[in-house]
């Protein structure tokens, strides 16, 4: 008997933004892409969305991370089942809330059935808010 062969998927998107959703439509909507993030003071509480796309065929698992430069864990999502065809892809949308301590380059990493598969760099620095003239 012939080996089958492996369904195989992969990522094709991973974006960090203010908010990502499907509509009643059925259209995608993210909105608001960063990679970056100012901010005046640290620890800082952050919140953002992850839109990820999975294509190829098969059943799959798929997960998101957050880490630290050190490769420490920050967050990350329970896993979640992604069934893909060659006509259907398959999209995750996962919220997440976060406190930083400090400034640094962190990434969020895409894991599909337990392998990296892509990481999208975000870089929390420390910003003054910029000064405004008082009305006159």
């Amino acid at each position: 008997m012939a080996n089958q062969p492996q369904q195989v998927a992969q990522v094709t998107a991973l974006l960090v933004a203010q908010d990502a959703f499907t509509d009643n439509r059925g259209r995608t909507h993210v909105i608001g892409i960063f990679d970056t993030i100012g901010t005046p003071k640290f620890p800082v509480n952050i919140s953002f969305m992850v839109y990820c796309a999975i294509k190829g065929e098969g059943t799959h698992t798929v997960f998101i991370k957050i880490e630290n430069s050190l490769g420490d864990k920050i967050a990350e999502s329970q896993p979640m089942i992604a069934e893909v065809t060659l006509q259907k892809s398959h999209q995750i949308f996962a919220g997440f809330g976060i406190g930083i301590k400090a400034s640094g380059l962190y990434k969020v990493i895409a894991y599909l059935d337990g392998k990296k598969e892509i990481d999208h760099p975000l870089f929390i620095r420390e910003e003054q808010a910029p000064k405004t003239d008082p009305p006159v």
